[in-house]
């Protein structure tokens, strides 16, 4: 199976689930489950637990920035795999608060890189509000996975495209304060750059659907809960 499941973001499609600001994904590529993210509680367990998808089976966790709503959970996941006495390998930007909690071992990613044979990490600098960050990425098959794009979307794709064909992009786009102009040329931007779906997600606005679709984009706006098939 090849595909992945929304745990966290901003909005819940299911009256079961909750949502929080954040973002986590379960995703299944192959043999192979993990983990993008942890949101900012242990929210991501609760939801995963009801759908059935077991954490604690996860090949490996990646982090892909050092902001509460995307780490908090980390705590949790620690508690998870204490519990069964379990060891999880966690993939992080470099970060001067190495992260130290039980069964928990950490990876920290200076570059982009392979992580197996169907998987990737891409890594790309940030800059947001002064604050200058380093920001990881995901490419399982042809689909590129985003927290939230603080570092470019386009800049993103661009350094993913060396490990995939990319042809999908899920994940954060960051671009609630984005200029029509931009949200307009940055969608074909995209359409040019061999993207033909995206699945907007956490900091994405629904602003942004209606060029995503001018461009010839297939544009869909995910919630908790929800499940998508990827190549």
């Amino acid at each position: 199976m090849k595909g992945f499941a929304v745990l966290v973001s901003n909005c819940a499609g299911r009256q079961e689930l909750k949502a929080e600001h954040g973002l986590s994904l379960f995703i299944r590529y192959g043999e192979n489950d993990y983990l993008f993210d942890t949101g900012g509680s242990d929210l991501f367990i609760e939801n995963s637990q009801f759908m059935n998808l077991g954490i604690e089976n996860i090949k490996c966790a990646v982090l892909s920035h050092f902001h509460l709503d995307h780490i908090g959970g980390i705590p949790f996941l620690s508690r998870h795999f204490s519990m069964i006495s379990g060891i999880c390998d966690v993939y992080h930007p470099a970060f001067s608060e190495i992260l130290k909690f039980p069964a928990l071992r950490s990876n920290t990613v200076r570059e982009s890189q392979k992580i197996d044979d169907e998987c990737a990490l891409v890594l790309s600098n940030a800059v947001k509000d002064d604050e200058n960050f380093n920001e990881i990425s995901m490419v399982a098959g042809n689909t590129l996975f985003t927290g939230c794009g603080h570092s470019g979307i386009l800049n993103i794709l661009k350094e993913a495209q060396n490990f995939s064909t990319v042809t999908t992009i899920a994940g954060g786009f960051h671009n609630f304060d984005m200029q029509k102009d931009k949200m307009k040329k940055t969608a074909s931007d995209l359409f040019l750059l061999g993207i033909k779906k995206v699945i907007l997600l956490h900091c994405s606005s629904v602003n942004s659907i209606r060029f995503f679709e001018d461009a010839g984009i297939e544009c869909i706006f995910g919630s908790v809960g929800n499940s998508f098939n990827i190549e």
